[in-house]
Parts: structure tokens; sequence; C-alpha cells
């Protein structure tokens, strides 16, 4: 008989405050690297229960407009999904070659590791690994399907029954991500000028001068 189980939110949590347990029984102790003690356990286990082992798709938007220096995300989906689009600042490293010695030296100890993938499965595998290795890590909170989701999809669009409040804010980050690259406070006029008039006389699929084409393929590095 098979069975298929689907874990989300605090299920997925407790699942992996479990698996902790396992390893720390059958282990002892996970080495966090040359010269290393044990990785705490109970502490991991404390912060994956209370959700304090991943960001959500707004705090990593914020993160990145700010142009913080104290974390780096990583992109761990196939190295062609990473080129179609990703998240601006990530770097690419796919999920089978993770912990290869050549990428685990990739990471900067002495930063926050953000991990994403598609969703929250693989991603959270590999947190919770780099965690035991002593690593600050974290996973984007339901991958960069949220990500293109809360971030990227306008607000109208969400839902049929959407409030408008705080629509503005999330137009403005979305701006900054589709190109506009810069910000204005809410409630203000959108920094992006509409594109130029095309005469009619042009033939189609003709770009105009100063006409700006929006990029939506790769993301920014």
């Amino acid at each position: 008989m098979r069975w298929n189980v689907t874990l989300t939110g605090k299920g997925l949590a407790a699942l992996a405050v479990a698996l902790i347990a396992i390893i720390a029984a059958v282990a002892g102790t996970v080495a966090r690297g040359p010269s290393a003690g044990p990785a705490d356990f109970n502490l991991i286990a404390q912060t994956i229960a209370d959700e304090k082992d991943h960001v959500t798709p707004g705090e990593l938007a914020h993160w990145i407009m700010e142009k913080r220096q104290d974390y780096q995300l990583i992109d761990i989906r196939q190295s062609w999904q990473y080129d179609d689009y990703h998240i601006p600042t990530a770097i690419s490293i796919p999920f089978r070659e993770f912990f290869q010695e050549s990428n685990l030296k990739k990471l900067d100890r002495g930063k926050k590791i953000v991990i994403y993938g598609l969703g929250a499965g693989h991603a959270a595998e590999t947190q919770l690994l780099l965690s035991m290795k002593g690593y600050n890590a974290f996973s984007l909170r339901e991958g960069i399907s949220a990500w293109w989701e809360l971030v990227i999809t306008p607000t109208s669009l969400r839902s049929e029954t959407g409030s408008p409040e705080g629509y503005q804010q999330a137009r403005q980050i979305r701006e900054y991500f589709m190109g506009s690259g810069s910000t204005k406070k809410p409630g203000t006029e959108s920094t992006v000028p509409p594109p130029p008039a095309v005469p009619a006389s042009a033939p189609q699929g003709t770009q105009q001068p100063n006409q700006k084409k929006l990029k939506l393929g790769k993301g920014c590095s």
C-alpha cells in the first residue's frame, strides 16, 4: 500500500524538528566545519518550531531595495530555470551540486544564507542541513513562486475581493523589480514614465527612440 502525505507550514516544521531529533540521537554531533564544535540541535529545533528559519518575500524585497550586504541569496533550482528568471542578487547553486566542497566555499559564514527553490521542499531541506553545519541559514518562504505572486503580481490580480489598502506600497516595490530601479513614497505618482506614442505610420514591431523595453527574463544580478 502506498501513502501520499502532503505537509505545509507547521506540519513541515514539526517533521523537521523530529528529523533533527533522530539525527542527533544517531550521530551525536554534526561538524560545522574545520575546527568547529557540534551544532546546537536544541537551538536549531527551537528556531524551526518558532518558524524563525525563513524570510518572507516581502522581507527579502526590502533587503534587496536597501542594498543590504549582510546576506547571500542562493537559487537551488536547475541552471536553466535560474537563467530563465531569478530573484535579483541571487547566485545559482543547483540542489544536486550544493554540498560539493567547491560550492560550499562560495558561502560566507559571516552572512545570512537565504535559500530558495520553486517551493518549500528542497530549500527547507538545504536550509536545515546548512544550519546543522553551523551556517546562519534561512529559506525563502514558499520559494520563488511566492516571490512572483506576492512581489511581482499586482495586488488587483491576486483576488477578486482583494482590498486596495496598501496597494500603492506594493506597486512601488513591484515597479522597482520590473525595471524602474527606484523607489518613491507611497501615495505619490509613479516614477515610471509612460512609453511615447508610436506614430500610426511606424511599422509594426519597430521600437521608437528612448522607448524602454520591459525585461522579465533573467532578473538582475
